[in-house]
C-alpha cells in the first residue's frame, strides 16, 4: 500500500509535467479530434507531436490503474484510518472527472478555459495522491491533530498558488504570455480594464503579486510562530526560495524570450512548490506545540540554536561537499572550453557553472542526509554538520532538494534543456543508484556509482552544442575509469572507518590484496582510455604527450602501492589522482585552443 500510494503521487506529477509539455510543444490536437484513438489508430505513427500527446495519454492511463489499484487495497485494508478508504475514493472521482475533462478539452479543441480547470483538476489529484502517501508513510503523525498559529497562513498560500497556476495555464494557452513586452512594466499599464490579452497578463501578475507576498509572509511567521518544527520551517522556506525563483525566471523569460522549455520548467517547479506546501501543511497539523524551545535559551531536536550566521552558512556550505563540487566544476568548465575550442559565449559560460554548482551541492547535500548514520561513526566524516548535530537532519535534505530543483531550472532556463536533463539523471543517478542503493549493498558500488561523477563534462558538452558528441563520451569514459583508484585509494588508508560503519567498499569485503588489484587494473583501463583521445582524433599531439607522461606517473605510483602496501601511499595515490585529473582536463584545453 506504502509504495502504491507514493507510485501514485509521482505518477500525478508526472502526469502535470508532460501534461505542460503538451500544451507547449502543441502536441495537444497530435492525435487528432479523436479520443481514446490517435489519428485513428491505437499506436501512432512517427509523428513526433502525436508520441508526446500519447505518452501523455499513456501517463494518464496509468494514473487510472493505479488509482484503481490503491482504491482496491484500501478497500481490503483493515486499518483504524478511515481516510485510508476514504481518500483512495476521492482519488478514483478525481480521475475520471480528469479523464472526461481530458476528452473535452481535445473536443473543444483546447479551450483556454478547460485547459486551466484541467490542471485544476489535476493538481487537486496530486494533493489527495500527497494526503495519501503522507498517511501511508507515517500513520503516527497522521493521527495528530494540532491546531497551529500558522495554519491560516498556510491554506491562504495554497490557495494563492492554486489559483496562480491556473492563471498561468489560462494565460499560457489564450496566447497571452508574451502580451506585455516589458516587465515589471507592460506598456503603461498596471492594471486590467477589461478581458484583452493585456488584461489576462496583468492578472497574471497581479495573482503572482499577492501569491509570492503571502508565501513570503508566511516564511516569516513560520519562523517567529513554528521554530519548533524543522519540516514546517524548512518546506515554507524552501517553497518561498522556489516563488522568487520562478519570478526572476519569468520576468527574464520576458526580456529574453526563452528556450519554450522554460515553460515546461516553469510549470514543473510550480507544481513542486504546490506539493511542498501541501507537505507544509500536513507536518504543521502533525506536529504538537508542546514542543516549542526557545530559540535564545535551548535547542530544538539536537540542533544548536543561536549560532552566528557565519557558522550557519559555513555549515551549509560544507552540505554542498564544496572540494567534490570544484572537481566536478572543473570538468564541466573544460569541456565546454574544449566544445567552443575557446571561450564559449560569457552567459552560456556563467549559468551552466552555477547550474552544475547548485546540482553538485543539492546531491552533496542529500548524501550527507542519507549517510547521516553512517558518518557518525566514521572519524572522517563526524564532524558534519548532521552528526554533530549543527544542523537538524530535516533542513539538509529540504536544503538539497531545493538546490537540486533549482540546478534543472537554472540550466533549462539559461542554457539548455539537454544540459539540464544530463544533469539532473546524474542527480538522481548519485542520489538513488548510488547513495541510496549501492553504496551499503556491493562492493562494486563507487565502479558504478562512478557514472554519476561522470556525467559533468557531458552537461559541459552539451551546454555549448546543444548534444553529445564522441569528445565529451570519451570525457565521461575517463572519468567513470578515473573514479574506482581515486576513492579505493582513500577506502584503503581508511579503511577501519568503512569496516566499522558497516559499508561494504572493497578493502573492507574483498581485502586489501584485491583492492591493489582492482586499484591498478582500472588505472591501465584509465589511462588507455585517456590516450583514446589522439587516435579518435578529438585530440593532437600536445594533448598526447601530456597525457602519457601523467598516466605514467600514475601507473609507477599505483605499481608501488600494489608491491608495497603502504598506507602513506595509498594517501599519496589518492591526491595525485586529483592532481592528475585536473592537469590532464587542463591539457585538453590547451591542445584544443592553442593547437
Amino acid at each position: 500500500m506504502r509504495w502504491l500510494t507514493l507510485a501514485v503521487a509521482i505518477a500525478g506529477y508526472l502526469l502535470i509535467v508532460v501534461g505542460g509539455t503538451v500544451r507547449v510543444t502543441g502536441a495537444g490536437l497530435g492525435c487528432g479530434p479523436e479520443w481514446p484513438l490517435c489519428n485513428g489508430q491505437v499506436i501512432p505513427g512517427w509523428d513526433l507531436l502525436a508520441w508526446i500527446e500519447y505518452v501523455h495519454r499513456l501517463i494518464a492511463l496509468g494514473v487510472i490503474l493505479l488509482t484503481g489499484a490503491v482504491a482496491l487495497a484500501g478497500w481490503r485494508l483493515r486499518t483504524a484510518d478511515p481516510w485510508l478508504r476514504r481518500l483512495p475514493l476521492v482519488a478514483v472521482g478525481l480521475v475520471i472527472i480528469q479523464a472526461l475533462l481530458g476528452a473535452v478539452t481535445v473536443w473543444t479543441h483546447l479551450e483556454a478555459a478547460i485547459v486551466a480547470l484541467h490542471l485544476g483538476v489535476a493538481l487537486s489529484y496530486l494533493g489527495v495522491a500527497v494526503i495519501l502517501a503522507f498517511r501511508t508513510w507515517w500513520p503516527e503523525l497522521a493521527r495528530r491533530a494540532v491546531r497551529s498559529p500558522v495554519r491560516s497562513w498556510i491554506f491562504a498560500s495554497i490557495g494563492a498558488v492554486f489559483v496562480l497556476m491556473l492563471s498561468g495555464a489560462y494565460t499560457a494557452k489564450r496566447g497571452a504570455g508574451y502580451a506585455c513586452p516589458e516587465w515589471p512594466f507592460c506598456g503603461g499599464f498596471w492594471f486590467p480594464t477589461g478581458w484583452t490579452n493585456v488584461d489576462v497578463h496583468l492578472t497574471h501578475r497581479l495573482i503572482a503579486l499577492v501569491a509570492v507576498l503571502l508565501v513570503l509572509v508566511l516564511a516569516w511567521q513560520v519562523r517567529r510562530l513554528r521554530s519548533d518544527a524543522p519540516w514546517v520551517v524548512g518546506l515554507s522556506l524552501a517553497a518561498a526560495a522556489l516563488m522568487v525563483a520562478q519570478v526572476l525566471v519569468g520576468a527574464a523569460n520576458i526580456w529574453f524570450r526563452l528556450h519554450p522549455a522554460v515553460s515546461v520548467a516553469h510549470l514543473a517547479v510550480a507544481t513542486v512548490i504546490w506539493v511542498f506546501f501541501v507537505l507544509t501543511a500536513l507536518v504543521d497539523r502533525a506536529t504538537p506545540l508542546a514542543e516549542v524551545v526557545p530559540a535564545a535559551t535551548g535547542t530544538a531536536r539536537g540542533v544548536r540554536s543561536g549560532r552566528p550566521l557565519r557558522e550557519v552558512l559555513r555549515d551549509y556550505l560544507v552540505l554542498t561537499k564544496p572540494g567534490v563540487m570544484v572537481l566536478l566544476l572543473l570538468t564541466t568548465l573544460c569541456a565546454m572550453l574544449v566544445a567552443a575550442q575557446g571561450v564559449p559565449a560569457l552567459g552560456t559560460l556563467f549559468w551552466a557553472l552555477i547550474g552544475g554548482a547548485l546540482a553538485s551541492g543539492g546531491a552533496g547535500a542529500i548524501n550527507h542526509y542519507v549517510d547521516r548514520d553512517i558518518d557518525a561513526i566514521m572519524t572522517r566524516t563526524r564532524r558534519r554538520p548532521l552528526p554533530s548535530g549543527r544542523l537538524a537532519p530535516e533542513f539538509a535534505l529540504i536544503f538539497g532538494v531545493t538546490v537540486s530543483v533549482l540546478a534543472v531550472y537554472v540550466l533549462t532556463a539559461f542554457v539548455n534543456p539537454v544540459a539540464a536533463l544530463l544533469s539532473l539523471a546524474g542527480n538522481l543517478f548519485y542520489v538513488f543508484v548510488y547513495s541510496i542503493w549501492l553504496k551499503r549493498s556491493t562492493p562494486q558500488n563507487i565502479v558504478i556509482g562512478g557514472a554519476a561523477g561522470a556525467v559533468p563534462p557531458l552537461v559541459g558538452w552539451a551546454a555549448v552544442t546543444g548534444q553529445v558528441a564522441l569528445p565529451a563520451i570519451l570525457m565521461f569514459l575517463l572519468v567513470f575509469a578515473w573514479t574506482p583508484p581515486h576513492f579505493w585509494a582513500l577506502a584503503l588508508y581508511k579503511r577501519g572507518d568503512y569496516a566499522a560503519a558497516g559499508v561494504p567498499m572493497l578493502p573492507a569485503v574483498r581485502g586489501e590484496e584485491e583492492t591493489r588489484r582492482q586499484i591498478l587494473f582500472y588505472t591501465i583501463a584509465m589511462v588507455l582510455t585517456s590516450l583514446l583521445f589522439y587516435p579518435l582524433g578529438v585530440l593532437g599531439l600536445p594533448y598526447l604527450i601530456a597525457a602519457m607522461v601523467l598516466g605514467a606517473r600514475f601507473l609507477w605510483l599505483v605499481a608501488r602501492l600494489y608491491r608495497e602496501r603502504s598506507d602513506s601511499l595509498a594517501k599519496r595515490v589518492f591526491l595525485y589522482s586529483m592532481q592528475y585529473l585536473g592537469l590532464l582536463f587542463a591539457a585538453m584545453v590547451v591542445d584544443a585552443v592553442l593547437f
